[in-house]
């Protein structure tokens, strides 16, 4: 890699040379203020005659393109410079009046002459850049239009024009814009000497630093042949720029990389950590990108909960309490449970048991926040790793249930606050200040059983934040302290329309009062109802209603579930009502079936299996029966044993059983048996109603927590 110095102007000026950003380079980002410093150089030059240093430009040249009449130069660094230079040239075209003079800025330095195809532009911009590229460039730019690159242009413009500089001068100035020029040529052998992935790392090392996202982007698409980089661009890496917006890639990626490697990221070492972690589990680039923009729509569906609608309009409103809570910590949770919850594949955990999982999420964090139960480390801890890591060690139908059990046995029964202290705290806590809007809206719900996300236009101080001498004199000598610690409690807040609180400001309370009663909130009607009868309004009125929003509060945020595992529980109701039911021989007479097909889009083994319980040694046994057609790779870890009780028959050696078979006792285990995988068998085995074991032990459970 031999350097070479030269002027922009003579780099870019080449007959035959199209310059190329490749795919994993970031988007175009200089700002209106680097070209305002960049311009204030030039205006330098031209006094001193003085050169200045520009940077470098790595690159190297890939196969000539001998049928287009142009070979193209990969730009390693310098893109940006690049970039910029050829901004300010349009610019300088389009300022001259000489049609002369713009034909040949044109054709000298922005359009490669010697090219007859569309491809004519002579640097190439990444997708997200190339449209408003190439509309300045052509001279079609839309002035209205929002871009970077656009409003450098403008800004260009606008600068040249009131410097009242000819543009022959800008140019010789640019001119005088020294560059060095690294070209990464081959070797005998047709080989690259220097790499291109870690001249780029050490190169930006010393620059402007780069994010986590710019990194991992240029290091996964580098490790893609140059052939296909373009289109796992596209079909990848661009969809994830696109679903999430550019400036969250990298909180996106450290998320990712927490929940998959269970364990919190510095931002400092992120990108080294992800690195380590493909290296380890020996995930080659493709495979990365495609997980990625996998995860990539859970991590949209996160920041913007509107999106998740099509998915669950529940999980969606959901998902934006979670958001309002402020609590992004929990990102990595999320995402593993939306996606086991959107994967087919995966039996026994759907929205549904998503949105319980959710719900308990929300009632821990929003109940450890107004308690402060946990410093902010704590929190983010318990939320983002700790859960995480249990839930990887749970079965995928009980992940809402070790929710509940882990958040409810955490180390003490502390994290997860009781009703006693959450209600004494809700009383206290200043929700004017922190999620005032949210409340409203969570216990409007409560009282008006009316469930809609639309929030309150304002909040209203029911004792007001400045006081007059009326409220002075009414809430007596001591009004200052009351005043202090009374004001933004949830006691003497309520939500109202804008206009009403403008207008009712700082009334006294019995003129407030009247307007009250027909405010579309129940919330703030209830004032009037429970009130109309007060005179005024002061410590007891206001602990009054704290204590009636503080009961109803605590059936909106539930506490702590169970003190043993949910699962544990389960199986012990289910075992005795089973003994109840078999006594009565109710579960003898009844068969039980498991029919589907398992395999890709809907073809592959046909499962066919029946189950009946008994009572053997007065304990339930639940017995896949004979006959029964099953998964047949279900049987590797146990088939020496069934050997002569199971015949090969049709497609894909699919088997039959010739007797039952009587060893399980949990339906689960029988399920899990006869389908080959993870699944649930009180609500897999139906009798010929379709009802499962459920139904039918004790018809829809009585869920373990209010929703």
């Amino acid at each position: 890699m031999k350097p070479d110095a030269t002027s922009i102007l003579s780099f870019i000026n080449s007959a035959d040379k199209t310059f190329v950003i490749p795919v994993y380079q970031r988007n175009y980002s200089w700002s209106a203020e680097e070209c305002g410093k960049l311009f204030e150089d030039l205006l330098d030059s031209m006094k001193t005659g003085k050169r200045h240093y520009f940077g470098n430009i790595v690159f190297y040249a890939k196969e000539t393109n001998a049928w287009a009449g142009y070979s193209e130069l990969i730009l390693i660094d310098g893109q940006q410079r690049v970039t910029t230079t050829m901004l300010l040239l349009a610019a300088i075209r389009d300022v001259e009046e000489d049609e002369n003079k713009r034909a040949r800025i044109t054709n000298t330095y922005l359009l490669n002459r010697n090219s007859d195809t569309k491809e004519r532009v002579k640097l190439k911009q990444i997708e997200t850049d190339r449209d408003i590229y190439e509309s300045i460039i052509n001279g079609e730019f839309d002035e209205s239009s929002d871009s970077n690159a656009g409003r450098n242009y403008k800004t260009f413009k606008r600068l040249i024009r009131e410097s009242g500089v000819k543009t022959d001068d800008i140019l010789n100035a640019i001119n005088n814009l020294e560059v060095v020029a690294l070209d990464l040529k081959l070797n005998e052998n047709k080989e690259r000497t220097e790499s291109p992935q870690i001249i780029f790392e050490s190169i930006n090392a010393t620059g402007k630093p780069l994010s986590t996202a710019d990194l991992l982007r240029n290091y996964l698409l580098l490790g893609i042949d140059d052939s296909e980089q373009e289109r796992y661009y596209k079909d990848y890496w661009l969809i994830i720029e696109k679903g999430i917006g550019d400036a969250n890639i990298s909180d996106f990626i450290n998320k990712y990389l927490i929940m998959k490697i269970g364990d919190n990221v510095n931002k400092n070492t992120e990108y080294a950590e992800f690195k380590k972690y493909l290296s380890k589990n020996n995930i080659d680039a493709i495979d990365a990108l495609k997980d990625l923009a996998h995860y990539a729509k859970y991590y949209g569906w996160i920041q913007e909960p509107e999106k998740a609608k099509d998915f669950d309009k529940k999980v969606s409103l959901q998902l934006e309490n979670l958001r309002e809570l402020k609590t992004a910590s929990m990102a990595p949770l999320l995402l593993f449970l939306l996606e086991k919850a959107d994967d087919d594949a995966v039996i026994g955990f759907n929205s549904s048991e998503l949105l319980e999982a959710l719900l308990v999420l929300e009632s821990w964090a929003f109940r450890a926040r107004v308690v402060g139960s946990l410093t902010s480390g704590a929190f983010n801890t318990i939320s983002s790793t700790s859960l995480l890591n249990n839930l990887k060690r749970a079965t995928e139908d009980d992940y809402h249930n070790q929710i509940k059990f882990e958040l409810s046995n955490y180390r003490t029964n502390d994290i997860w606050p009781n009703d006693d202290d959450f209600m004494e705290a809700f009383k206290k806590y200043n929700f004017y200040k922190n999620y005032n809007k949210y409340v409203q809206r969570k216990l409007e719900n409560a009282v008006s059983n009316d469930h809609h996300n639309w929030r309150p236009d304002s909040i209203e101080h029911i004792m007001p934040e400045t006081l007059s001498a009326d409220w002075k004199k009414r809430l007596g000598e001591n009004y200052s302290e009351i005043h202090g610690e009374y004001l933004h409690t949830i006691g003497n807040l309520t939500p109202l329309n804008m206009t009403d609180n403008i207008i009712n400001s700082n009334d006294p309370f019995s003129v407030k009062l009247p307007q009250y009663k027909s405010s579309s909130w129940k919330l703030t009607r209830d004032v009037y109802d429970d009130f109309k009868d007060t005179e005024n309004w002061g410590v007891a009125e206001i602990n009054s209603r704290a204590e009636n929003l503080a009961y109803k509060a605590s059936k909106i945020w539930f506490g702590p579930l169970q003190r043993e595992r949910q699962i544990e529980a389960d199986v012990k109701k289910k075992t005795d009502d089973y003994r109840r039911i078999l006594a009565g021989k109710l579960a003898c007479e009844t068969i039980f079936h498991i029919k589907y097909t398992k395999g890709e889009n809907g073809s592959g083994h046909l499962i066919d299996a029946k189950m009946r319980i008994e009572l053997i040694n007065d304990k339930p046994r639940f017995i896949v029966m004979a006959g029964s057609r099953i998964f047949p790779y279900a049987l590797e870890g146990v088939k020496p044993t069934f050997e002569d009780k199971i015949r090969k028959c049709g497609w894909h050696d699919e088997v039959v059983l010739e007797e039952d078979i009587n060893i399980f006792e949990s339906p689960s285990a029988a399920s899990c048996f006869a389908i080959g995988g993870s699944s649930n068998g009180w609500t897999w085995w139906m009798n010929s109603n379709g009802e499962t074991l459920d139904e039918i032990v004790a018809g829809d459970l009585e869920r373990s927590y209010e929703e």
